[in-house]
């Protein structure tokens, strides 16, 4: 079935007087519908019709009953799930075409259905309606935002929607830390913390990534050298990559692989990647098979087609994924993936000032050409994506503008699973980070949404008066790299072009002027913590000095301590970097 990304196009809300027959909801109606459930509904259809209950009551003051099928019938009902009455409501009713996440909302006389498939869509279902057709938000785990209609009219509904990527992860840290906010943004990711009532993970990795070193443990060097690369003649090790096409490599990383499998019974994909750094094997056998398909992926990729159709048979629900990342990007000429191996692909040398499909940039091409080259041969292709800068979590980065054209970009290449690797950090709170995470979030469920509306929601919510300052800070921090000839990687300096003085001196008045304008503690904190990028910079290239320095430093760590903040890049805590900022 194809993806329907039809998300707000073919329904109207109105919470005055629907447009056509539909739902109304009253307080003083509460006895008027009920919510229904199968008899045998799974945890996420508890939870979704629990959900619905208690977010209806918030918008109407109304306290719907939830009943099972087995219940009298009304002629006015919001049927969840696919019970027996969805199915005399919907007589070609088919759950298996909507997959694990897709649903249907409908209505039928003066029933509303929401059914999805098996184990989430009812849930996603029933988020979907909330969030889209009623108007409720939720812009980060502390800020919900609930509109009142009493009454509530909801026009007639007819939508199914089956969304265009399967595996969504958002791996920032402010939608990691709560399960029922990554849940209600329709994510599924591996590091969430799904139960049974959110419907659990999509994709459960085991381990997630770089796991040479857990199939052919370092300390086996001693013995056997041979299953280490051979670099210049000798047999290297250390953080090295293995030697893939020993015979006895292979059969230790099958039986291993069976081990994980047993272990990890709740696994869906087993990691068979390399580690992460160059080292790979130039010995006689991995050289040959690699030049004569043009890429070191080759080794790589028959030994992980070994491993995949070793387990094929026996595991047919787990797939084995590995990475297309730096010296194993570009696919081979003749060899292809099994059936059961996901190839995931990773743009860590991009540059993301200007879209992966109309940059310039050497590193662009070259990664246009590998995803293309790899579409027609990876039955799944996977994209592992970088939105922050992780040498400076605390520092400008201007790829806003391309967050979505390049997440179009991966969907029109039949990519089928999206990981947005952000700030990660236990504190969270990098560059932007609440405002990045959501509207990622968004673009995870619907490619095609009105990004620019949710940024004009996120920041009126998250800032009040102050947002129009802060918007206007985003405009100018995206013009630095306006010019097509300017680029933007993940590992930037504090002293890149695009982060000059006279743009730090402007975003700093504008910020100052917000918080401002901010008009309760929180939201001044918030902008205050949205300054910190920019004294960041004017720290670290030393744009300031004596007294203006340590008066700024004491501000920033007052600042990103007062925020919870953990870490100033990937490897580098918080406090490690003000000792080193002090001296």
């Amino acid at each position: 079935m194809k993806p329907l990304l039809t998300i707000g196009l073919l329904l109207t809300l109105t919470l005055g007087n629907a447009t056509a027959a539909g739902l109304t909801l009253a307080k003083g109606q509460s006895s008027g519908y009920q919510i229904v459930l199968r008899s045998d509904a799974i945890p996420a259809e508890r939870f979704a019709a629990r959900e619905l209950q208690g977010y209806l009551e918030k918008i109407t003051g109304a306290k719907l009953p939830i009943v099972e099928e087995t219940a009298p019938s009304r002629a006015k009902e919001i049927l969840v799930g696919c019970s027996a009455r969805t199915k005399r409501a919907l007589p070609n009713w088919d759950e298996k075409k909507l997959g694990p996440d897709g649903f249907m909302l409908k209505t039928a006389g003066s029933r509303l259905i929401i059914a999805g498939g098996r184990p989430r869509g009812t849930l996603n279902g029933v988020y979907t309606l909330l969030e889209d057709k009623l108007g409720v938000r939720w812009f980060s785990p502390e800020l919900e935002v609930v509109p009142h209609a009493d009454p509530l009219k909801l026009a007639k509904l007819d939508e199914t929607i089956v969304p265009a990527i399967e595996y969504r992860e958002d791996f920032w840290t402010e939608t990691m830390r709560d399960a029922n906010f990554a849940a209600r943004h329709r994510l599924n990711g591996n590091h969430y913390k799904l139960e049974d009532k959110h419907g659990g993970r999509f994709a459960v990795y085991f381990p997630f990534v770089h796991s040479f070193d857990l199939l052919i443990p370092p300390e086996l060097y001693t013995e056997h050298p041979e299953y280490f690369p051979l670099i210049d003649g000798h047999r290297a090790k250390g953080y090295v990559q293995r030697c893939l096409s020993n015979p006895d490599v292979v059969k230790l990383a099958k039986s291993k692989v069976r081990q994980w499998i047993k272990e990890h019974p709740e696994a869906s994909i087993i990691s068979v990647s390399q580690n992460d750094t160059g080292n790979w094997c130039h010995c006689p056998t991995c050289q040959n098979l690699d030049d004569a398909e043009g890429t070191p992926c080759a080794s790589l990729l028959r030994f992980v087609n070994a491993i995949a159709e070793d387990i094929e048979k026996d595991y047919p629900q787990v797939r084995i994924d590995t990475l297309a990342y730096q010296y194993t990007r570009k696919p081979p000429r003749t060899l292809r993936p099994r059936p059961n191996v996901i190839i995931r692909l990773c743009s860590i040398e991009c540059c993301f000032a200007h879209s992966l499909e109309n940059c310039t940039s050497k590193e662009n091409q070259r990664f246009r050409e590998d995803i293309l080259a790899w579409q027609p041969v990876a039955p799944l292709l996977y994209i592992w994506d970088y939105t922050p800068n992780f040498a400076h979590y605390q520092q400008p980065f201007p790829n806003f503008e391309v967050l979505q054209p390049n997440v179009q970009f991966f969907v029109d290449h039949n990519v089928k699973g999206l990981f947005e690797q952000g700030n990660y950090s236990p504190g969270g709170m990098g560059e932007l980070g609440p405002l990045r995470s959501y509207l990622l979030a968004k673009l995870l469920w619907n490619p095609r949404t009105d990004l620019a509306r949710h940024r004009r929601e996120f920041l009126d919510a998250w800032y009040g008066k102050a947002a129009p300052q802060v918007s206007s800070f985003l405009d100018l921090m995206q013009k630095q790299v306006a010019d097509p000839k300017v680029h933007a990687h993940i590992f930037d300096s504090s002293k890149t072009a695009y982060l000059n003085p006279e743009f730090l001196r402007a975003a700093d008045v504008l910020l100052a002027l917000a918080e401002t304008a901010a008009e309760t503690e929180t939201q001044k904190q918030r902008v205050a913590v949205t300054r910190l990028p920019v004294w960041y910079v004017q720290l670290a290239t030393k744009q300031v000095s004596g007294e203006a320095y340590d008066t700024l430093r004491s501000r920033f760590l007052e600042v990103a301590r007062k925020a919870g903040i953990s870490h100033i890049s990937e490897g580098r805590t918080l406090e490690d970097w003000a000792k080193l900022a002090g001296s």
